[in-house]
């Protein structure tokens, strides 16, 4: 079954994955990767406040089980929207349709139940079916704000001119969002931190329900708010390191 899923995806899907899936997507894609999504958040806010940007609003998001909450009705809709050769996408429904699961503990086992949400992971249609799930998230904004996805991981960015900006107005997109897709917000890990240069002038107000942080660790890289330092993120480089060091002499 897998190598008829990699011919399959092969020659009939991995061009319409490269055509399709936006590019505020990083994950899945041949020559992107978190070093790249990371530079492009980066860019922006620097861009923003060398260009007079009071401040930049960082907003990020986090879904309870995400790939585990793919409907997959909603997902075979967006497929036949797609220029795919309609065989396979009725291939690939099939391949979702009437899975089961139980769970086994101590020999013990459930019995099956039916299942109609996520998508099958360590597969390689999981990748390209979770990224067409969230491929219409898209930023209220776009000529002035920025949306990187890199998987389920969402990050918004929103430069605050003149006190004003339209982060508020981001998230409630992403939530209307998640709401017409079935897929839930996990609001104790979405988190917002403001990037600011010690500018005097007061920062906006925070969004009601999401937690303000002076610091937020993006796909692996603690940031803080000044984007120009980097003491926490060389912390926890070293706190590490300590530790494999340990594990290195214990071993010995």
């Amino acid at each position: 079954m897998r190598l008829f899923e990699r011919v399959v995806y092969k020659q009939e899907i991995a061009s319409a994955f490269k055509s399709v899936i936006g590019r505020d997507q990083f994950a899945y894609k041949e020559g992107t990767n978190t070093t790249d999504a990371l530079i492009m958040c980066l860019h922006h806010w620097l861009k923003w406040l060398d260009e007079g940007a009071d401040s930049v609003r960082v907003t990020s998001f986090d879904y309870k089980k995400a790939f585990d909450s793919v409907s997959h009705n909603i997902i075979c809709e967006k497929l036949k929207t797609l220029e795919i050769n309609p065989y396979t996408i009725n291939w690939i429904i099939s391949f979702l349709a009437n899975r089961k699961q139980r769970v086994v503990v101590d020999g013990i086992e459930t019995v099956y139940v039916d299942i109609n949400k996520g998508v099958p992971q360590g597969t390689l249609l999981g990748p390209f079916l979770f990224s067409l799930m969230v491929n219409d998230i898209k930023p209220m904004d776009a000529q002035n704000n920025l949306l990187v996805k890199f998987a389920d991981d969402i990050t918004t960015s929103a430069p605050v001119k003149s006190g004003s900006d339209s982060t508020e107005a981001e998230v409630e997109s992403i939530q209307n969002w998640s709401e017409a897709n079935q897929m839930t917000l996990n609001l104790s890990k979405t988190w917002e931190m403001v990037v600011h240069c010690r500018s005097m002038i007061p920062l906006p107000a925070p969004i009601v329900g999401i937690e303000r942080k002076i610091w937020l660790k993006l796909l692996g890289v603690t940031f803080q708010e000044n984007p120009c330092c980097w003491d926490l993120h060389i912390d926890d480089l070293l706190s590490k390191a300590s530790g494999h060091n340990k594990d290195f002499n214990n071993n010995k």
